[in-house]
């Protein structure tokens, strides 16, 4: 009986829960990543102490079956409920308690959640795909591998792009998403809000979110799309020092912030994704998944792996892409 093998570019939850599906259905699947780990937006910052998460703070879900999988998760210790305090408001004004419904954070690093969601699959990390072509991955270092029954692109629309020359059909649908950016900061600080989630109500800064892996005080800080957009091109250094005083003001902290790591997610929030769950060349046996095809949020992610390894599964005689 023949051994199917597929091959993903991108070690993200939408990559890695379309790679764990398929392994598990007994297929061999190669996931190849840039980075030096699996998780994309859910990856970890390791720090003194601990890590921290700079990616996505919640997992949401809005309906099953992602609402189903974080029970589950929930049951094997991987995520709990977000259930302390959560104010919204700033300092200078007023603070006000506020709710979230349905969000989890994650009590394990997040990169190894996503990697038990990868399963037996194969991870190849700091392996950059340069070219994608029929069944084909190219990498960076040269080295060709044409053994695949199909291909998966799993990476933010514009990193796909410049890989998909040979693949005109799925290129045409692209061009039109667009992605905003955030930066995201791990701050350590004494005193302001009992919280365990900040929702500012501010133009510079959106989010704060306690971390409970790295030690005392340690907060992930997310800014608006606004003050990514303006400190795009800024050095690390002015975009931390801006948001550290930034969260000063709102916070009213009378000391200083101690800023632990930062990161600009340029292609954190899609816009006009090209909408369904993947986009598919079937004659070519190629397809990509991922939130720039069905959509923001780490639930349309991991709903776009999931609904194309099952479609695959159902039809892999003919890999109905």
């Amino acid at each position: 009986m023949k051994k199917f093998k597929a091959g993903i570019v991108g070690a993200g939850i939408a990559g890695a829960h379309c790679a764990g599906t398929l392994a598990a259905a007994g297929w061999e699947v190669d996931v190849f990543d840039k980075a030096r780990g699996a998780g994309g937006r859910m990856s970890t910052r390791r720090i003194d102490g601990g890590w921290g998460a700079l990616g996505s703070p919640f997992l949401s879900a809005k309906r099953d079956p992602f609402r189903s999988q974080l029970r589950e998760w929930v049951r094997q210790g991987w995520v709990a409920p977000v259930r302390g305090d959560v104010w919204r408001g700033r300092a200078t004004i007023s603070w006000e308690q506020a709710q979230l419904q349905n969000h989890y954070v994650p009590t394990i690093e997040p990169s190894k959640l996503v990697r038990h969601v990868m399963g037996t699959a194969r991870l190849h990390t700091r392996s950059r795909v340069v070219t994608l072509q029929p069944r084909t991955l190219i990498l960076e270092n040269g080295e060709v591998r044409d053994d695949f029954d199909c291909v998966i692109c799993s990476v933010p629309t514009p990193q796909a792009i410049p890989m998909l020359d040979a693949l005109p059909r799925l290129l045409e649908r692209l061009h039109a998403v667009n992605y905003r950016p955030v930066w995201s900061f791990l701050m350590r600080w004494e005193g302001g809000p009992a919280a365990d989630v900040i929702k500012f109500d501010d133009h510079l800064l959106d989010l704060a979110v306690r971390q409970t892996g790295g030690g005392p005080g340690l907060w992930a800080v997310h800014s608006t799309h606004e003050f990514a957009e303006t400190y795009l091109e800024a050095a690390e250094i002015e975009a931390s020092n801006r948001a550290a005083s930034a969260l000063m003001g709102l916070l009213g902290l009378p000391w200083p912030v101690e800023i632990e790591a930062s990161h600009l997610w340029r292609y954190a929030l899609p816009d006009n994704p090209v909408g369904g769950f993947w986009l598919g060349d079937r004659e070519n046996r190629v397809a990509l998944i991922g939130d720039g095809i069905a959509g923001a949020g780490i639930e349309r992610a991991w709903e776009s792996g999931q609904r194309l390894a099952q479609s695959i599964l159902q039809s892999k005689e003919e890999l109905a892409l």
